[in-house]
């Protein structure tokens, strides 16, 4: 009598569960299996090959086998995302059930614990949705049973990426496959909490959005929509002269404190604003949302000083929808005791690009190199220049203005006021050191061993006609020559991130300024996008601490502090702008630079080239005390009586306290291996003016001018 084949699909409940079987689709009763030996025994009658040998099989509790082939075909299946751990479940042909245990959480944000059965096993999974924690619960159930087995499936993923250092999201050592039956609660009613599965942690409730932690934490906060500049959504027409970046603007309202947040689309604005809220407001009581910028600076500061620059380049941009595009922005904010109120934008300039080998000038009548970053330093030395004149220019150069940014030194000389400080903000890290990583990747403490890393440290140089920069070792003529440039050699540039560990040595005021100024430095660096603490700290003064020394006094390693903006910059890969928008708080306007020429676009010099810098300080220096001279400091040579033929290489050298801090940093440098030495390379001819890619353009003679 043959008897049926159960369907295990079908809501019926099966009693007798202690007869083993083994199957890789399904599972049957006892009589299943005879059939098979009886259709077996004919074959071997017929002289046909017998059966195949029954599959490797694990046993359960409630006297299953199951095939051991089967089931990791289908827990691979769920790893390379093929199937869902609810189908690769029910294909394996065994009846399970589910049922939702729990359900909590507000409104937006809900979450559900889900039980699944398969025998008389029980596991659990959570999630924000029911489908969710039922996949945690399959998902935790096909760990447990490969478990029993004593096998791991190892993790296929994608091919690795040896461009990032960042370790597996779930390595093979740490596959937990832990069986989970539902217990009790507790005395204090509270459910165990289950353990991880074979393919990853289930779904936390903890991991929430800056979103969903405002509102549970702050009940009753409103967010409102509009354009970046402020614009109603339901405008006839939409700005097209705000960034990318900048195109929606969402305020945050709690109680009465309102925070900003920018971005490309409203759900990057909104979640920029919840950012800022939570880095000002739950920065001490909720440590899982500590804000970007824990390690000084204020979060609410990091965002103002990039608010600031934004509104002041939209702001200028008006209108203008030619040069309002742009890849890199950079301005340089001053606060007064790191307050909010009374900050001022100083500079704000743009652009990714560096003169031209054909377009140099011998008179130090073009701007070399027009990285946002380094344009917005030579703004703020404008700006310093327009500060000294103000003494120059007052009846009794030694008494302190107090509408002036700096105060005069006892004994000669001027420095900033001690309760100034200058934030410098770019859109994105610098280019060279500060930009080489993955920026999705963890830092590691153990030593990296790929051949890739060995560039990370090492000086780099911008390229001409090109982007991005490659390491000094790599380029075939270290020292270059003024006509090898102009017979085609590529002119190469100190990169962006090794000219920012340059002014933390010898500050940003310049080689000239340092006659008559004590060394500026910047107090903070607040980037956009892409900031790495570990990579960036050390680019601009990691890698050198444990090698410079015998720096003449005041001068220092300074390091400033790393902030990231919560509205962070989108990455925009269509091609740069060959021009450099660049302003400074002593003019109105902004200056439009070609930075292929490095003039503006009418074909004048810009006043951020040498020569009118020079000429600032030939007058400067006539009317106002020089900083005196240091008991433990190198000598500081007099001015020359003939001011007139003095040549700019010459000036430079005037600050001999400059020139050796200067000098301590590139022994740091080549201690440090990061730069050829040449030292036994042959000296070049007299006539020949070296273009050193430290000093670039440093020993161009260059007279005075009288433009002032």
């Amino acid at each position: 009598m043959d008897k049926k084949i159960l369907d295990f699909t079908e809501n019926d409940i099966i009693e007798n569960w202690n007869t083993l079987v083994s199957s890789s689709t399904d599972c049957t009763m006892p009589s299943a299996p005879k059939k098979r030996h009886h259709r077996a025994k004919k074959n071997n009658m017929n002289d046909e090959p017998p059966a195949k040998k029954s599959a490797p099989s694990i046993q359960l509790d409630a006297g299953f086998k199951w095939n051991l082939q089967a089931l990791a075909k289908a827990a691979e299946s769920v790893e390379t995302g093929g199937k869902s751990p609810v189908s690769a479940l029910n294909e394996l042909g065994v009846r399970v059930s589910y049922c939702v245990l729990r359900q909590g959480g507000p409104a937006h944000c809900p979450s559900f614990t889900v039980a699944v059965t398969v025998a008389d096993m029980t596991f659990e999974g959570w999630g924000h949705s029911k489908r969710d924690a039922r996949a945690s619960a399959a998902r935790t159930c096909l760990s447990a049973l490969l478990a029993r087995a004593g096998r791991v499936l190892p993790n296929p993923g994608p091919q690795p990426d040896f461009t990032s250092d960042e370790a597996p999201k779930y390595p093979v050592s740490e596959f937990q496959c832990i069986e989970t039956k539902i217990q009790p609660p507790d005395g204090n009613g509270n459910k165990a909490t289950p353990p991880p599965g074979l393919f990853g942690p289930a779904v936390s409730p903890v991991l929430k959005s800056p979103i969903n932690m405002l509102y549970e934490t702050y009940p009753g906060i409103t967010f409102h929509c509009s354009f970046g500049d402020g614009s109603p959504l339901d405008t006839a027409q939409a700005p097209v002269t705000l960034s990318h970046s900048m195109r929606f603007k969402v305020v945050c309202q709690i109680k009465d404190q309102k925070f900003e947040g920018y971005g490309s689309s409203k759900k990057l604005a909104k979640l920029a604003a919840a950012r800022a809220a939570l880095g000002e407001m739950c920065e001490k009581t909720m440590s899982h949302a500590r804000p970007v910028s824990s390690d000084g600076l204020p979060q609410l500061l990091a965002d103002h000083v990039a608010k600031l620059v934004n509104e002041k380049f939209n702001e200028m941009m008006r209108g203008d929808l030619v040069h309002s595009k742009r890849k890199v922005l950079a301005g340089i904010v001053m606060t007064i005791d790191n307050k909010l109120e009374g900050a001022k934008v100083i500079a704000v300039t743009t652009g990714t690009k560096c003169v031209s080998g054909e377009h140099m000038s011998v008179r130090g009548r073009v701007v070399n190199d027009c990285h946002a970053e380094v344009a917005a330093r030579r703004c703020l030395q404008r700006h310093l220049y327009a500060q000294l004149l103000m003494y120059a220019n007052s009846s009794n150069p030694t008494v302190t203005i107090p509408e002036s940014d700096l105060e005069p030194v006892p004994g000669g000389g001027y420095q900033l006021k001690p309760d100034r400080q200058l934030h410098l903000y770019v859109s994105t890290a610098p280019c060279g050191d500060g930009r080489i990583f993955s920026p999705h990747e963890h830092h590691e403490p153990e030593p990296d061993r790929h051949p890739n890393r060995l560039a990370r440290g090492q000086l780099r140089t911008k390229i001409e006609s090109g982007e991005g920069t490659i390491p000094v070792k790599n380029c075939i003529n270290v020292i270059q020559t003024w006509d090898g440039v102009l017979q085609g050699e590529r002119l190469l540039t100190m990169s962006c991130s090794d000219k920012v560990a340059r002014w933390c040595v010898a500050g940003v005021q310049g080689a000239l300024l340092a006659r008559l100024l004590r060394p500026v430095y910047l107090r903070a660096l607040v980037l956009g996008s892409l900031l790495h603490r570990h990579h960036m700290y050390r680019a601009i003064c990691g890698r050198i601490e444990g090698c410079i020394s015998a720096l003449p006094p005041p001068y220092r390693l300074h390091r400033p502090l790393l902030a990231r903006a919560a509205s962070t910059e989108a990455r925009t890969p269509a091609r740069a702008p060959s021009f450099s928008v660049c302003w400074s708080i002593t003019s109105p306007y902004p200056e439009i630079i070609n930075a292929t020429t490095g003039k503006l676009e009418n074909g004048h010099p810009s006043l951020l080239c040498k020569q009118s810098m020079f000429a600032r300080w030939q007058y400067l220096v006539r009317r106002l005390p020089l900083l005196p001279q240091d008991p433990a400091g190198p000598y500081l040579p007099p001015l020359p009586q003939d001011m007139d033929h003095l040549l700019y290489d010459e000036a430079k050298n005037l600050c001999s306290t400059y020139q050796v801090a200067k000098r301590c940093l590139t022994d740091a440098f080549e201690q440090a291996q990061l730069v050829i030495d040449v030292s036994d390379m042959p000296p070049l001819p007299a006539v020949t003016r070296s273009l050193s890619n430290i000093n670039h353009l440093a020993a161009l003679p260059v007279k005075g001018s009288t433009r002032a």
